[in-house]
């Protein structure tokens, strides 16, 4: 007798396990605690449920609050892409927005005539500017590039009249000045020659006619030269002081034509310090009135206000564009309007419209994990419905995803059937089942 009950107890633990799993799969018996692991037990088909839906839907929006003058559709109507739907109430903003830009533009012509002139005469001196500060034709540097020549031309005579006084000087008493001063006019005449040599060279590049890298060479032979000048200077010099020094102690007077050289030539330094002075501070000055020039042109573009006035102009026209452009709502597909929000007379604020394309139906079902394996893309399914009776439309699996759905108390992979039926009466939003066969 405890047998024949522990019998009935587990058949009718059985199958209330049996049922409880109907509503997804059929496929196995889950064990329970009191009963060591099994495999599953394979059946001949595995029964999944889903929800109909369109493959291609799409929404219609607007975002301009227009109020709807025309609506031309209503639910369930079937539309072609480019098909009319409603028609929005812009008359008065177009209006609107085309006398903004008639305004916008006259606003824009004054501004454009009145600164045009001063804009033009500052871009002008600007560009003489800089081509005269470029190509070395600035008149103020040009005078005081002269000065300065002068100024060297004067010292280098100052000099050369010191020399002679001092050489006349000091000959026949000191032949080791003599020597030395020879020494000082041969360097000297080899640096005129040389500086000579360097103006030209300068000049020439200038003009394009040599490199750079003979400019520079050009420039280590002069300052080569300077230096043995500076020596041959050097060394007559500490002679010199040797040689004054015999004087001061009454050895010999000093004769009165050395002195005037020498204040002659203190003075010509001076003058061609100052000459080097003034023309370092004349191109100083002409890039100070390049900068003020650029500035110049800046504020008084920037005082017309050209740039701004023109971007609002090319704004308010995108937008009478865009207004004018969405005044037509238009069916972006071809479907069956599942959803109309929009009302005449109301004001068109965001969804509109639905529109799914009811030839082409899928279903999105499930597939637990334990009946992951046995499924695959391309398998052909029978799908039924409460509505439609116990007649079965076909379909075929046409995607299952590589992850399960997250959040879940049981695990499940989603699985995309596409309808394969011609003539499926199959409608949005229907729950089916689906019936997939494994022989």
């Amino acid at each position: 007798m405890k047998k024949f009950i522990s019998v009935i107890s587990a058949v009718c633990i059985s199958g209330a396990i049996l049922l409880s799993g109907c509503g997804t799969s059929n496929t196995v018996v889950p064990t329970t605690a009191e009963t060591s692991p099994q495999q599953p037990i394979a059946l001949n088909e595995i029964t999944s449920t889903g929800v109909v839906e369109s493959v291609n839907s799409r929404s219609v929006y607007t975002m301009h609050g227009f109020m709807i003058d025309r609506l031309y559709v209503s639910i369930g109507d079937y539309v072609t892409e480019g098909q009319t739907l409603a028609v929005l109430d812009t008359a008065n903003v177009i209006e609107d927005l085309k006398m903004a830009i008639s305004q916008q533009e006259a606003a824009l012509e004054v501004a454009s005539v009145s600164t045009s002139n001063a804009v033009q005469d500052a871009r002008r001196m600007l560009a003489e500017a800089n081509t005269n500060l470029a190509n070395n034709t600035n008149p103020h540097i040009l005078s005081a590039e002269v000065a300065l020549n002068a100024a060297a031309a004067n010292l280098e005579a100052a000099r050369i009249s010191h020399d002679i006084a001092l050489t006349e000087y000091i000959d026949d008493y000191n032949p080791h000045l003599s020597g030395l001063e020879s020494l000082i006019q041969a360097t000297r005449l080899e640096l005129e020659t040389t500086e000579r040599n360097h103006a030209d060279f300068t000049i020439m590049h200038r003009a394009g006619i040599i490199s750079e890298e003979a400019l520079r060479q050009s420039e280590n032979a002069l300052t080569h030269i300077r230096n043995s000048y500076t020596d041959a200077q050097y060394a007559y010099e500490s002679a010199n002081l040797q040689f004054q020094r015999l004087v001061e102690r009454g050895q010999r007077a000093v004769d009165s034509s050395v002195s005037m050289a020498e204040v002659a030539l203190q003075a010509a330094i001076i003058t061609h310090r100052d000459a080097q002075t003034m023309l370092n501070s004349t191109r100083n000055a002409a890039r100070q009135e390049i900068e003020a020039l650029q500035s110049l042109v800046t504020v008084t573009e920037a005082s017309a206000n050209l740039e701004q006035m023109e971007l609002a102009l090319a704004q308010t026209r995108i937008e009478l564009q865009r207004i004018t452009a969405d005044t037509i709502i238009t069916a972006p597909i071809s479907g069956t309007l599942t959803t109309v929000i929009a009302q005449e007379g109301g004001v068109g604020m965001g969804l509109m419209f639905v529109i799914d394309d009811t030839d082409n139906l899928r279903i999105i079902a499930s597939v637990r994990e334990y009946d992951i394996a046995k499924v695959e893309t391309g398998m052909e399914v029978t799908i039924t419905t409460n509505a439609t009776g116990s007649g079965g439309y076909t379909g075929m699996i046409s995607r299952i995803n590589p992850a399960a759905t997250p959040n879940m108390p049981i695990v499940e992979f989603e699985m995309e059937v596409t309808v394969t039926s011609a003539d499926a009466n199959l409608r949005i939003g229907m729950n089916t089942r689906i019936n997939i066969p494994l022989e």
